[in-house]
């Protein structure tokens, strides 16, 4: 983030979220404008039809024509069917622009995640942002449709029938009102009282679902540890703290609508007290009694419904809240005003004593002063033990994480000024951990490659020795892998991901202790096609074994976080040095286990 940007004023929260929420209704004002013209209309036919009864009351009391009576009877089923005419209008409208804000802060939300660096990932939990993708965009859509609905429509009601009221009988309409201003200050506490619940479920299940969805995606770990019962409490104590939140939230959702539902009685308790003697005296007739009578039970539903509003319109607050904390992240790794005006790469890659700790870490730099240059079109190898930072140099090249400026120059740009598509759509890396799509494999295989044919993904599978495991399938290359390819072996998984980096021909290949899972004998096959593979093309390979990496142009050892030797496999081997100790310990390992190697199989 620039200096310019992190010096801007933050808005308060509910102030930001506001703000975010009304350029969404901006978009979308054409709905709002059309639905609350309708709205008035609606509201006319409302307050019109009570006053249509009572005349037809008057009417039939009165003993006019039964022509009369008619004619006030058609006007009140014209008025009928226009109301609910525009009734339907009124709720089609408002509840589609509910929808297209919805669908709009949807596609807002997954296009943010993708900009959003690995190192997001470590800071927010799955569960809680799958929560707020899917339960706070859902209370969202419910306070723009019903929530606006009943907050606009219901008080142009309230004042239409006070006003055709108080045409009639402006005393009587005033007592009617007097229980209502109770109403107003009971709902502004039960209201603060939903919001804090309201906002406390939604944290209960972001934590709940990220309890399941760890157990989900651990549960191989889990059953080999016996660890079921652990983990169904620590599930039962998320859940717990869930139940108490939505419980609490449920009295205060059932204490707003019993409290509104007194009013209307109330009023309609005033009507019989001052309307009856009035019309037995003769100051009141018998229609507008009836009208009176009408406009107070009209009023129920929009009454007690709106104690079901206000909490609605609470939780959609909090949960816009919530959404504008996760779209209001800014990406630490962007596009920055001055990147360089670059569309493909040679592929030379230096380090300039580049010293790197992870975002957030309070440990020590997991790379210390690395100075290293890989010319275009050679292979470097980085081999050392564990948490010695190997894929962690290699992360920083295609700037999954950010670097210091003036640290890491790709063909001689600082990459920090390296549009991102041009650098990362050059740049072909195969993680340790071989993630795949559920999918069919040949898609997996193609997975960021623009129209890829049949044959460029049968030539990338043939490269990685994938091909001969592909007969084996039920459909070949359309065989749907499964969620993380749960179909295939973890040799297959691997050799299917090197694969898809081999299908995009980067001019960068980062291969990340890839060959892991895989044997001895289809190590040696695939080595021998990546030979082919690397011919004008920088390639960086990470590995424990000292055979990925022993043709290498220069190999480049590195312990702690800082390169202890460099040389070719020869000169290392020679030197005496932790190289030379890694290259024996696995030729001791090779020929220990290449007779169970001969019996077991490949991977």
């Amino acid at each position: 983030m620039s200096a310019a940007t992190s010096a801007l004023p933050r808005l308060p929260p509910l102030r930001s979220a506001l703000a975010r929420l009304r350029g969404y209704i901006d978009r979308n004002r054409l709905y709002y404008a059309v639905w609350l013209v309708a709205t008035v209309g609606y509201t006319i036919g409302f307050v019109a039809f009570p006053v249509l009864v009572g005349r037809a009351v008057a009417s039939v009391v009165e003993g006019e024509p039964a022509a009369e009576t008619a004619r006030k009877l058609l006007w009140m089923l014209g008025v009928v069917v226009t109301t609910a005419g525009l009734r339907f209008f009124t709720r089609t409208l408002v509840f589609n622009a509910a929808r297209e804000i919805e669908y709009e802060v949807r596609n807002d939300l997954f296009a943010q995640l993708q900009r959003l660096p690995q190192s997001f990932y470590f800071r927010w939990r799955t569960g809680d942002i799958m929560s707020r993708c899917v339960n706070d965009v859902n209370a969202l859509r419910l306070m723009l449709g019903v929530g606006v609905l009943n907050i606009v429509q219901t008080p142009l009601l309230y004042l239409g029938s006070f006003c055709a009221m108080a045409y009639m009988d402006w005393r009587l309409a005033l007592l009617v009102l007097v229980p209502y201003p109770a109403f107003i200050w009971m709902a502004r506490g039960m209201g603060r009282a939903i919001h804090h619940w309201s906002l406390r479920t939604q944290e209960g299940l972001a934590e709940a679902s990220n309890q399941l969805q760890e157990s989900i995606s651990g549960v191989a770990v889990v059953k080999a540890y016996a660890m079921e019962g652990v983990m169904a409490e620590r599930f039962a104590g998320a859940n717990e703290a869930l139940l108490r939140s939505q419980l609490a939230l449920a009295r205060a959702n059932a204490l707003m609508p019993a409290t509104v539902q007194m009013l209307p009685a109330m009023a309609m308790w005033i009507v019989l007290v001052f309307g009856g003697p009035a019309m037995t005296r003769g100051s009141m007739t018998v229609g507008e009694f009836f009208t009176f009578a009408m406009y107070v039970y009209s009023l129920t539903f929009p009454t007690v419904i709106m104690g079901w509003v206000v909490a609605l319109v609470q939780r959609g607050t909090a949960a816009m809240r919530r959404l504008d904390e996760l779209l209001s992240e800014e990406p630490a790794i962007a596009d920055r005003p001055d990147a360089a005006p670059v569309t493909e790469l040679r592929g030379e890659i230096e380090f300039r004593n580049l010293t790197f700790t992870y975002p957030g870490s309070q440990r020590e730099p997991a790379l210390r002063q690395i100075d290293l240059r890989v010319p275009a079109g050679t292979t470097l190898g980085i081999v050392g033990p564990v948490g010695s930072g190997k894929s962690t140099l290699a992360s920083v090249i295609p700037r999954l994480y950010e670097v210091e400026d003036g640290e890491l120059f790709i063909d001689g740009i600082d990459v920090n000024r390296m549009p991102l598509r041009t650098l990362r759509s050059n740049i072909a890396m195969v993680p340790q951990d071989s993630f795949l799509f559920s999918m069919s494999l040949a898609d997996n295989i193609a997975f960021g490659v623009e129209n890829a044919n049949r044959e460029r993904v049968a030539e990338a599978a043939g490269r990685a020795q994938l091909a001969k495991d592909v007969e084996d399938l039920p459909q070949g290359y359309d065989t749907v892998v499964g969620e993380r390819g749960v179909m295939l072996s973890g040799g297959q998984r691997q050799r299917t991901a090197l694969a898809r980096a081999l299908a995009l021909r980067p001019r960068i290949l980062i291969l990340d202790d890839t060959l892991s899972s895989v044997d001895a004998e289809t190590e040696k096959a695939i080595q021998r096609e990546l030979d082919q593979v690397f011919a004008g093309r920088t390639v960086v390979v990470v590995s424990h074994r000292v055979s990925a990496v022993r043709s290498a142009d220069l190999i480049v050892v590195l312990d702690e976080g800082r390169i202890i030797e460099r040389g070719t496999h020869a000169q290392l081997v020679a030197g005496g040095g932790l190289y030379s100790r890694l290259a024996s310990e696995q030729a001791l390992r090779d020929d220990l286990e290449s007779p169970v190697d001969a019996v077991g199989g490949r991977a």
